[in-house]
């Protein structure tokens, strides 16, 4: 067992990232799904609009969506990037950025940073999901059919599926950072 596995901060870190998931993500899905079937159950599907028209709306709602996961996908790599945490770590850790790095307590002792901003970043990644999980409400009020709905439902899933899955780098990192051994590596 590592020294990192030991730190609190890891285990209460850990635990929020799950909890924040849970909550803002997974049962806020849940919840868009029953609010999906209710709408749709209210909202038949237009019968005065063409295939275009309805196909045009179902596009606007997909491109919505489409872009809000574009930025989950940027925001993370933005806020969790392990150079650019590294390289934040080392500035405010008071080492040269311009020789090579090796693993420190000063480093370990500034990990905090690299936990908030995981924390940060994996709430507005599931914030964002949840906007995604509310285009399929919107695709049922827009009356445009219980199968556009389930696709928007499947979308936001998916999302929270990618939201999941960066929990293991999360980890990765702050393990890292917990261990003094995020180093940034200066580019040559």
């Amino acid at each position: 067992m590592s020294s990192s596995e030991l730190d609190p901060r890891l285990v209460e870190v850990s635990s929020r990232l799950r909890h924040n998931w849970l909550s803002w993500g997974v049962l806020p899905l849940a919840v868009f799904v029953v609010l999906t079937l209710f709408v749709a159950a209210f909202q038949t599907a237009a019968p005065d609009l063409s295939a275009m028209q309805m196909e045009r709306r179902f596009q606007v709602i997909l491109a919505i969506s489409a872009g809000l996961f574009l930025i989950g996908f940027s925001l993370d790599s933005h806020w969790t990037s392990a150079q650019k945490l590294a390289r934040r770590l080392s500035l405010l850790a008071g080492l040269d950025l311009e020789k090579a790095q090796k693993p420190s307590r000063k480093l370990a002792e500034q990990a905090d940073l690299v936990f908030e901003s995981i924390l940060s970043s994996s709430l507005a990644l599931t914030v964002i999901g949840a906007a995604i999980g509310l285009m399929a409400i919107l695709a049922a009020a827009a009356r445009l059919g219980m199968s556009y709905s389930v696709m928007m439902l499947l979308v936001a899933a998916a999302y929270q599926l990618f939201v999941f899955s960066r929990h293991s780098y999360y980890r990765e990192v702050m393990e890292a950072a917990a261990a003094g051994k995020l180093v940034f590596e200066p580019k040559k």
